[in-house]
Order: C-alpha cells, then sequence, then structure tokens
C-alpha cells in the first residue's frame, strides 16, 4: 500500500491499525479472547480492509482525471459506500450464521469478524482524509 499509493497508502495503512485497535477494544471490552479462529478473523479483516480501500483509491484516481483533488475523494468514497456496504451486510450475515450454528472455535471467528466488520478501515480512511482536506484549505 505504501509504495503503490505512497501518501494515501500511508492512510490506508493507518486506518487499517486505527480499525484494528478497535477491533481489540471491542473484544476486550465484551471479554471475548483472541483464539486461533479469532486471529483468522482478525486477518480477514485486515484483508477487508485494505480490500475496500484499494477500490476506493482506484475510484479517486479515476475521478482525479476529471475533477479536482477534493471533488474526486468526495466522490471516489461516495460512489463505492454502497458497494463496500453490500459487501460487508453480507459477510454480517454470514457471521451471525457461522454465530448462531457455530460451534466454540467458530464462534470465535464470528464475534472477531463482527467487530472487525462494525470498527471499519474505510470509514477510518474517509475521516483522515477529510480532516487533511481541512487542514490543505487553512
Amino acid at each position: 500500500m505504501l509504495a503503490y499509493y505512497r501518501l494515501s497508502g500511508a492512510v490506508a495503512v493507518l486506518a487499517v491499525a486505527l480499525n484494528l485497535l478497535l477491533l481489540l477494544a471491542c473484544m476486550a471490552s465484551v471479554g471475548a479472547s483472541l483464539t486461533l479462529p479469532g486471529i483468522a478473523g482478525f486477518i480477514l479483516t485486515i484483508g477487508m480492509g485494505v480490500d475496500s480501500n484499494v477500490l476506493i483509491f482506484e475510484r479517486i484516481k479515476e475521478e482525479l482525471a476529471v475533477a479536482p483533488a477534493r471533488t474526486a475523494v468526495s466522490t471516489g468514497f461516495d460512489r463505492l459506500f454502497l458497494t463496500i456496504l453490500d459487501t460487508h451486510v453480507a459477510s454480517l450475515i454470514a457471521a451471525a450464521f457461522l454465530f448462531q450454528f457455530g460451534s466454540g472455535s467458530i464462534r470465535g471467528f464470528a464475534t472477531t469478524l463482527f467487530f472487525g466488520l462494525g470498527a471499519n478501515a474505510v470509514f477510518v480512511s474517509r475521516t483522515l482524509f477529510d480532516v487533511a482536506g481541512r487542514r490543505s484549505r487553512h
């Protein structure tokens, strides 16, 4: 992410790191332990965060060809929001079924996946881009 997207990649890495911090905070707040299936859910959360950011950054690149930077960022996030929301809702439904019908270790994976999707890195990325945009204005 850092090599290919440069500054945007740094934002994505920071967003994923904050996402993982939020995930750990959520897990600690409910007293969940991090088992091997939980670590798999943790890794899946990282992958989904990176994937979402790559989709958004590619869309922003396309928008930069026809619009100024601030507009391109806003449009890129807005146009992909429903797509990312759709994938996350589908994953949340799968996590709910895994939690309902799974055994102990599968429930650990489902719990981690649920909290990881809730602490989505895309919302953190958007916030970081908005803060950077406000700072560049002043």
